[in-house]
């Protein structure tokens, strides 16, 4: 089946004159003060090397983390997975089967990782608002950065919300390859009436670091939009996310 999702590499991802550039990456504390950050892409393995600081700042935050189970290869474990994944927030992305090719019978190690990533999700997803107001809403760009923007493949998720819009359901909807991902609208549209959905937001990402919605993006956006109607369900937005970067189309009047 031909791709509905095919990344657009030409051109600049959106400054912050078009408002969609969010805060750095990374991930503080509730003092603001900087714990993990967030990946970059780019062509070849989907990363952007780090810059020396951040790249120093990544490694000692890693190993300290690591040091809690594995306090004698703390410094080689980090090093190994840095050097593989390009950043934390890729390494925190990774499947299991992937952190094990790295560090191997390494349990403990791999085992912290995975829940430190489900703990940063869940703090992040209960500080969504329980109401909607903007889907561009600071919060919300901040979860979908977090669970998204360090991919290497291409995802699509959506969000289903009722009538007053609260969020029922975050679903992701497919996985596909570092350019593209092929979802059927009518899987969309079946779930969103078996969960009664008043609206919905579709995401997805570009794994390569420009927010820019390609062609394909527009049209498959503009087929949801048409099936929506025809059930009335209401199509609030579609984010693209990319990074640290992303765009909206209603923001940018696609919608």
């Amino acid at each position: 089946m031909r791709s509905l999702f095919t990344n657009n590499r030409a051109g600049g991802a959106f400054g912050e004159a078009d408002g969609c550039v969010d805060t750095p990456a990374g991930i503080f504390d509730h003092a603001s003060r900087f714990f993990l950050s967030l990946a970059h892409n780019n062509c070849d393995r989907n990363i952007w090397p780090p810059a020396p600081v951040e790249g120093q700042r990544d490694r000692s935050a890693l190993a300290q983390l690591i040091a809690s189970v594995a306090p004698d290869q703390a410094s080689a474990l980090s090093d190994a997975l840095l050097n593989e994944f390009g950043s934390i927030g890729r390494i925190l992305s990774e499947s299991e089967e992937a952190l094990r090719r790295v560090l191997g019978s390494q349990n403990a190690v791999i085992g912290l990782l995975i829940a430190t990533e489900k703990l940063f999700m869940a703090q992040l997803r209960n500080e969504l608002p329980k109401k909607l107001i903007s889907t561009t809403d600071e919060k919300l760009i901040r979860y979908l950065q977090a669970s998204m923007g360090s991919l290497a493949i291409e995802t699509m998720r959506v969000l289903f919300l009722d009538n007053a819009n609260h969020l029922i359901s975050d679903q992701v909807f497919g996985h596909g390859s570092p350019r593209k991902v092929v979802v059927p609208p009518r899987s969309i549209l079946k779930r969103s009436l078996e969960l009664n959905a008043s609206a919905i937001i579709l995401v997805h990402n570009h794994p390569g670091g420009d927010a820019k919605p390609s062609p394909s993006d527009v049209k498959f956006t503009m087929l949801i939009k048409m099936l929506c109607r025809e059930l009335e369900i209401k199509l609030h937005d579609h984010i693209v996310i990319a990074g640290n970067k992303w765009s909206s189309f209603r923001k940018m009047k696609l919608l």
